[in-house]
């Protein structure tokens, strides 16, 4: 289930839940949490079903560097498969209990969810994985999370629909990141996906267009707060919680900068996923400072 990946689905849920408190929404603490717990068995259920298909089209063959737990040989295909189906069930049951305590809106956010995780190997090999990570793990989580944790649930064909639109703006400020997990593994592994006739975002621009890209993913977060602040979407203390996260973004772009030498990048989308709950931490502490200080 790749956990160390958690992170990314984390991020949506808890970022969303206290920038809203920061805009001054009452927020339902106890769907937030729910809605925490639900986005995460989503995600597990994709890494499985992404993992077996990687297998069954020759891609991550190396145990050592990119490896899953069936090139791992500690479960078959077969198991994995299963796993994958399994846990999407579970998170669409979940889901389905969940709309009883919002409304039916809540479903077409999880059907889309569901869909875009179910066939996201569809997308990663023609070069859309990118994007499929971007509404997967940003947009529809955070409408989502939105749509959950108000008490009025704004539909968003209805007048509440601002308040969707108000959450979207944290959207950038992790959204990237998590794209950029993806990119260090399909940068990482461009040569392996090529053998295995797949196409991916970071094989389609080359080398040294997906250390750029890179770059600017992880240093989104700095990028998008300031954009805020210039907005007045966000308080100018928020500084104070964004720029640390420039610490840990430089040391990713040094190891980025060494592509197109993949044994040196081989652990890269670990790293950029644990920056990814760096940055979660900082713009959470930040978010809450700045509603109780200000």
């Amino acid at each position: 289930m790749r956990p160390w990946s958690f992170p990314v689905s984390a991020a949506p849920v808890i970022l969303t839940a206290t920038y809203l408190m920061l805009r001054g929404y009452t927020v339902d603490w106890l769907l937030a949490l729910w809605a925490l717990v639900g986005n995460m068995l989503f995600h597990a259920a994709g890494n499985l079903i992404s993992d077996y298909y990687d297998f069954r089209k020759g891609v991550d063959t190396n145990p050592e560097v990119g490896g899953s737990a069936i090139t791992g040989g500690s479960m078959t295909a077969h198991e994995v498969h299963v796993f994958g189906l399994v846990m999407l069930a579970v998170a669409s049951v979940n889901g389905l209990l969940m709309m009883l305590f919002t409304g039916w809106e809540l479903l077409l956010y999880g059907a889309i969810g569901a869909f875009l995780a179910a066939f996201y190997p569809w997308f990663k090999f023609h070069a859309l994985g990118d994007l499929d990570i971007l509404f997967t793990f940003g947009i529809i989580p955070t409408l989502g999370t939105a749509y959950a944790v108000l008490p009025e649930h704004p539909s968003i064909m209805g007048p509440e629909a601002y308040m969707l639109c108000d959450a979207l703006w944290v959207t950038l400020a992790f959204a990237t990141v998590t794209v950029a997990v993806l990119h260090a593994n399909n940068s990482r592994d461009a040569a392996c996906d090529g053998n295995a006739k797949i196409r991916t975002f970071a094989m389609l621009i080359g080398a040294r267009a997906s250390r750029i890209v890179y770059y600017l993913e992880v240093l989104m977060p700095v990028i998008w707060v300031s954009v805020c602040l210039a907005f007045g979407r966000m308080p100018w203390l928020m500084l104070c919680f964004a720029l640390p996260t420039l610490v840990p973004a430089i040391g990713l772009i040094k190891r980025m900068s060494t592509l197109p030498a993949p044994e040196k990048i081989a652990t890269l989308d670990v790293s950029t996923a644990q920056y990814q709950l760096i940055n979660t931490f900082l713009l959470t502490a930040g978010f809450i400072v700045c509603h109780f200080a200000l």
